[in-house]
């Protein structure tokens, strides 16, 4: 097939003597448009750090030159061909501290698509890019990439829609840290259908891949498939399976890799009433993995099998229940095997009240040569939550049991309790609006090895909205966390954390924003925090075309194990636009210090851009 794509670029330029040597008539010609960009941009840099006699300079200068050009049209008449010719150009100079680079980066691309009005569109297309590097500390580079290939849809109405895709890629790159001549092909064949009942999926897929430096070749072959239909009004078949190899071989045509890869499943949907739905499924998985290294043949042979099977049972619309059953198996130097079984209800007997139960049981297995584990594992819950608006006022509640027992060989049996609760109310006043919520959960564990713990969290909240082009808010949290293992004393925690910000809107585009936040632990080896800030942005236009922003931020966060960090920020941008041409320019400056560090940091960028 890879003959076929190898005369693409032949026939392309072919295509385009023709189309040059023969004139076309005048409405042809007003087919056909242009598109492209010139763009110019230089930016400096320069970072200077300063602490005591030690200081730092980092100098940055980059220019950059960007040309883009793409023409479309018809080649005698739409209805036969039309092609698209593109073509780009980037140089780049940069200078790092006297030490300069320049790389050019040009390439482009050819595609001719005949009959795209019909059923049978062809698309022929190639390009070619290039990436060159000179630089004065480093050894030059260059990449060139070549491509061609083919796209071949065939959309019939009775048939399967039918794409064809093949493509070569030729890379070399003569980088002395990673050299590269290699040629890639690539191809696939898909299949697509889709009715009011079924919708079909099929897919082959070919890759070769030809290392001239490391005298290697590597094949690869996959097939996908998915296939869904309603076979009756209620019930729903599923299903998908997929194949992939690969192979690598060294100059000798001697087998070096080998990896086979299956997944394949099916699953039923069954809807016999409007209350009651059963889904089952069920997937293999298996992979194959053989190595050669050093004279040695390693082989590694992995099965995987997964099945579901899930009942949703709902006579009411006040009531849910789920049952499902899972089981996974897994087949290789350690074979594993898992059972389980849940169980959910959920009850809504009032408006805003819901409620809760869960079991669940769990059998897991685990064997190998040199060890043998299994684990019995059971978990019941039960628990309510429920919301209650009365006018301007929103109540929540809730709360939640939960009792496990864990059966392990090798290891300790055990249960453990857990509780949960929570309160919160909002409350919607005219000028604000104000949040409550404590939360508490509380665990216990018979096991020596896995810890006790209470919890404690309270937060309170404010917003307001009320004044126009004003946002407010301020959070409070509070939390207190008690932990244990075995029977050592208990370990107390504390967290306190505020946070409020202010966000003004002055006039029209006159912004200001400012904010304090603190970080308090009870541990000594927790670093507290203290944060201010205060911004203002001012955004306007001078002129109908001419955009303008200017940005002031100061921000102070004092640490308790850290040194204090000041920061100073000043950004300026401005955007002019005559016609398709833009111009822009940015400033911007900072000033950090931390301890005895200064840092400082100037950046200046230009750029220009015309679109046509």
């Amino acid at each position: 097939m890879f003959h076929l794509i190898k005369k693409t670029k032949r026939i392309v330029i072919i295509i385009i003597i023709i189309f040059a040597l023969f004139p076309l008539k005048k409405s042809y010609a007003q087919g056909f448009s242009w598109s492209g960009m010139i763009e110019l941009s230089f930016r400096d840099r320069i970072e200077k750090g300063k602490a005591g006699d030690y200081e730092t300079k980092t100098d940055q200068k980059t220019f950059q030159q960007r040309y883009f050009l793409n023409l479309n049209g018809p080649i005698f008449d739409p209805r036969i061909a039309i092609f698209s010719i593109g073509t780009t150009f980037t140089h780049t100079w940069d200078d790092l501290n006297n030490a300069n680079s320049r790389t050019k980066d040009y390439g482009y691309n050819i595609a001719t698509t005949f009959f795209p009005q019909r059923y049978f569109p062809l698309t022929l297309y190639t390009n070619r890019f290039v990436s060159d590097t000179d630089s004065s500390i480093f050894a030059s580079r260059k990449t060139t990439t070549t491509g061609y290939g083919l796209r071949w849809p065939l959309m019939l109405r009775s048939l399967p829609t039918i794409r064809l895709l093949m493509e070569q890629t030729e890379t070399i790159s003569d980088d002395l840290q990673q050299r590269k001549d290699e040629r890639k092909r690539e191809a696939s064949l898909e299949l697509n259908k889709v009715t009011s009942a079924s919708v079909f999926f099929a897919r082959y897929r070919y890759e070769n891949l030809e290392d001239k430096i490391g005298n290697s070749t590597s094949d690869a072959h996959g097939v996908d498939m998915n296939y869904g239909s309603q076979l009756t009004r209620i019930l729903h078949l599923r299903t998908f399976g997929s194949y992939y190899t690969t192979g690598s071989r060294d100059s000798a045509d001697t087998d070096i890799a080998l990896k086979d890869n299956v997944d394949s499943g099916v699953g039923f949907y069954f809807h016999p009433a409007v209350y009651l739905d059963i889904n089952t499924d069920y997937n293999f998985y298996y992979t194959f993995d053989e190595n050669y290294a050093s004279g040695e043949r390693l082989r590694i042979l992995n099965r995987r099998h997964l099945s579901s099977t899930s009942l949703y049972y709902h006579p009411d619309p006040r009531l849910d229940t789920r049952l499902g059953y899972y089981y996974a198996k897994t087949i290789s130097t350690t074979d594993i095997d898992n059972h389980q079984t849940i169980f959910n209800i959920l009850g809504k007997p009032i408006t805003g009240l819901n409620l809760m139960g869960n079991a669940s049981y769990l059998y897991s297995k685990s064997a190998s040569e040199a060890y043998y584990s299994k684990n019995k594992t059971q978990n019941y819950g039960t628990g309510f939550s429920y919301t209650l608006p009365f006018r301007n006022i929103t109540f929540n509640t809730g709360y939640r049991f939960d009792y496990g027992i864990v059966s392990a060989d090798p290891g300790d049996d055990g249960h453990n309790t857990s509780h949960s609760a929570g309160a919160g109310i909002a409350y919607n006043l005219n000028i604000a609006l104000i949040t409550t919520d404590y939360q508490f959960s509380s665990r216990r564990e018979s096991r020596a090895d896995v810890e006790d713990r209470d919890e404690h969290r309270f937060k309170l909240g404010l917003a307001s909205y009320y004044i126009r082009g004003l946002a407010a808010t301020a959070n409070f949290e509070y939390d207190n966390l008690w932990q244990r293992k075995n029977d050592e004393p208990w370990a107390k925690n504390e967290l306190i954390i505020f946070e409020s910000r202010l966000d003004y809107n002055i006039w029209r585009g006159l912004f200001f924003s400012g904010g304090y936040s603190l970080y308090d632990y009870s541990n000594p080896a927790s670093n507290d925090s203290e944060t201010v800030y205060a911004e203002g942005r001012i955004v306007f236009f001078p002129l109908s075309n001419l955009f303008a922003t200017v940005k002031i931020r100061e921000e102070r966060i004092w640490y308790s194990l850290d040194p204090n960090k000041n920061t100073l920020l000043g950004e300026a941008r401005l955007d002019y636009r005559i016609r398709k041409l833009l111009l822009s320019a940015e400033y911007s400056y900072s000033l950090e210090t931390q301890g005895a560090m200064e840092t400082t940091k100037n950046m200046v960028f230009l750029k220009v851009t015309r679109t046509f």
